[in-house]
């Protein structure tokens, strides 16, 4: 074999070479990389990258031709029907006397946090962080929250370009525990939560709490994504607790945590001052009550037996984190750092409890994570989260229906009132569609003026085709925004599991075959893909 064709066949990177020497013709060459990642089927077509790239072939076939046409790179990314893999393609014109070709290269990405949530995050405490370790024992930041500055006084810039800046100021009495305990972490691809001292640019050591989750990389790496916490303060109340009982009191009628005392049976026996400013209860109305009085049903079991093991064992048993209710009836989320007290031969003579109110990092986990699921235009589910449920509803088994749902003249729209209208006409159909479909089915926007529904429910295909109907006459409808009425339309392909196809990827791919007849037919139809069709001519089923 020559060893550029060597090269090619053996490289891990996936590529394929499009020549386009002949008038019109595209004859495509794959490496063994390339038909492993995406499925290659036994043809050298242009329909071959069709099957390859099933929900962006117009944007790949039209990169192709620009590449070729005007000879210079480009770049797009795309997906795979589960969205779960994400990669950008590259393409590269080749030109050599009369031989002409397309190269073609594929580099999957490991996505950061958003720069759009960098924002929302800042409002936490403490900072975000994406630690790696590769395979040589080289650690590097591939994401810090932008407080790490005003904890460490080390800038993000600083903390991405070298780790050091921040791993070197690990407390040396605390460093090899840290180190261990995270290279234990990423033998068992356990999540690891540790507490240990840090050094602030300027000298103030300081107590920091992280909390992180493993995942192993495809090239046998580690990446932690974890939270850091500065709980200097926290410490600090926690060894004052073990001097004299004046400094006690001092701490802890200053403190901005609850503290509190239990018996064996749960009885509140002490309370902070601070009781009342945190949960609204007087001190009279809580002292000799039991903990369930403010505790969440579901939440009860689990505090008794993290109470009990501290008396069993006499030892602190970490965090728990559980729902009290406010005395105006609101549930608000805290958590606990319980620890024994104990009298002079060592007996638990009581619980000790430091309550934190932890509700907005509970609110933030929420916002954060509906973000990361849902379109921010629309508020439908995104690709991630919609082809997710897909998988997990084909996984099932029964029988359900597909729709592969596109504006008709959505473009006109926007070039004629701009985005915003754009934006506004999207919402409008996101909400009627929305609105036509049942509490069991599911609408999401997977990108521009392109919706996809799941009928669930062992539809049939004549009831598929009716909530089609339903959905092509409300948005049919003129929707009124704030130019006036503005019409469009909407072309739907319908395909049905496992009358038409027994997997995900083919299952989509008839969906949008069928989408793309009810366009040629005229548009504002559903069409219902049919089992002998065939891409360029099919029998198809309208409700037309």
């Amino acid at each position: 074999m020559h060893p550029y064709r060597a090269l090619f066949e053996q490289s891990s990177t996936p590529l394929f070479v499009v020549e386009r020497s002949a008038h019109e013709a595209m004859n495509v060459y794959a490496n063994a990389a390339f038909r492993h990642a995406v499925g290659w089927v036994d043809d050298n077509s242009d329909m071959a990258l069709a099957s390859c790239f099933p929900l962006d072939v117009n944007n790949v076939l039209a990169a192709v031709y620009a590449c070729d046409q005007q000879q210079t790179v480009q770049e797009l990314m795309v997906t795979w029907a589960d969205a779960s893999r994400r990669w950008q393609l590259q393409l590269s014109p080749v030109v050599e006397g009369e031989y002409r070709a397309v190269y073609g290269a594929l580099h999957e990405l490991v996505l950061p946090f958003g720069e759009s949530l960098d924002a929302l995050l800042s409002q936490l405490p403490g900072f975000i962080y994406q630690l790696h370790y590769s395979l040589s024992g080289h650690w590097r930041y591939t994401y810090v929250g932008q407080r790490v500055e005003e904890m460490f006084g080390v800038s993000v810039e600083e903390a991405l370009a070298d780790a050091q800046t921040l791993l070197a100021n690990i407390h040396p009495g605390d460093r090899d525990t840290v180190i261990a305990s995270s290279l234990e972490s990423a033998r068992t691809l356990t999540p690891g939560k540790q507490e240990f001292r840090m050094f602030h640019r300027h000298g103030e050591m300081l107590w920091v709490e992280a909390s992180d989750q493993p995942r192993r990389e495809p090239d046998g790496s580690v990446l932690w994504t974890g939270y850091a916490n500065d709980i200097t303060q926290r410490k600090a109340l926690e060894a004052a607790l073990k001097s004299s009982e004046q400094r006690f009191r001092q701490l802890v009628e200053q403190a901005n945590d609850i503290i509190y005392t239990l018996d064996a049976d749960g009885m509140l026996t002490y309370i902070s001052p601070n009781w009342p400013r945190i949960l609204g209860h007087e001190v009279n109305e809580v002292l000799g009550r039991h903990m369930s009085f403010v505790l969440h049903p579901e939440d009860l079991e689990a505090c008794r037996r993290y109470i009990e093991n501290v008396f069993v064992t006499a030892e602190p048993q970490g965090l728990i984190e559980y729902r009290v209710q406010h005395a105006n009836g609101e549930w608000r989320w805290h958590f606990t750092n319980g620890a024994p007290l104990l009298d002079e031969q060592g007996n638990v003579i009581s619980f000790m409890g430091i309550s934190h109110d932890i509700t907005p990092r509970h609110e933030m986990e929420q916002r954060v994570l509906h973000l990361a699921q849902h379109d921010t235009l629309t508020d439908l589910p995104n690709r991630a989260m919609f082809f997710g449920e897909l998988t997990k509803a084909l996984r099932s088994g029964g029988q359900l229906a597909f729709l592969f749902i596109d504006l008709d003249n959505f473009k006109p729209v926007n070039d004629r009132w701009g985005h915003a209208v754009g934006d506004q006409l999207l919402k409008a159909a996101a909400q009627r569609m929305r609105a036509r479909l049942r509490g069991t089915d599911m609408v999401g926007r997977i990108g521009g003026d392109e919706f996809v529904a799941l009928l669930g429910g062992s539809v049939m295909k004549e009831d598929a085709l009716a909530v089609a109907h339903q959905l092509c006459s409300a948005l049919a409808v003129p929707f009124a925004l704030l130019v006036g009425e503005v019409c469009v339309s909407a072309s739907i392909g319908v395909a049905l599991f496992p009358l038409h196809a027994k997997d995900e990827a083919t299952l989509i791919h008839c969906a949008d075959q069928a989408m793309y007849r009810a366009k040629a037919e005229g548009r504002n139809r559903a069409i219902l893909y049919s089992a002998c069709e065939s891409g360029k001519t099919a029998g198809v089923a309208s409700t037309d």
